[in-house]
């Protein structure tokens, strides 16, 4: 998650040494400061989100150690962290076949 969060923020702020091609067909074209302005306007909040999910899948994994410790008996981490991998699957089964 963080790759891809990493790799948009890249491919968004840096758009003009990452991708030179005929900006007429891009998004926020026909310009190279209208294509760079609306790739960066959606690579900012996308790379701020998954920073929320990670922060949040951190806090998954610390509560599921509380629970399989024994220190505290939860009983949402597990089933919340089966859910958040096979959506993670579900994500990057997705991604791979838009390459």
């Amino acid at each position: 998650m963080a790759l891809l969060a990493a790799q948009g923020l890249f491919n968004g702020l840096l758009y003009p040494l990452v991708d030179a091609h005929d900006y007429r067909h891009s998004w926020g074209g026909p310009t190279l400061v209208g294509a760079w302005v609306v790739h960066a306007a959606v690579a900012v909040p996308v790379a701020v989100a998954a920073l929320g999910v990670l922060r949040g899948m951190v806090a998954v994994d610390r509560a599921n150690e509380q629970t399989l410790s024994g220190r505290r008996r939860r009983w949402w981490p597990l089933p919340l962290s089966a859910l958040v991998a096979v959506g993670l699957v579900l994500f990057f089964t997705a991604w791979l076949h838009q390459l």
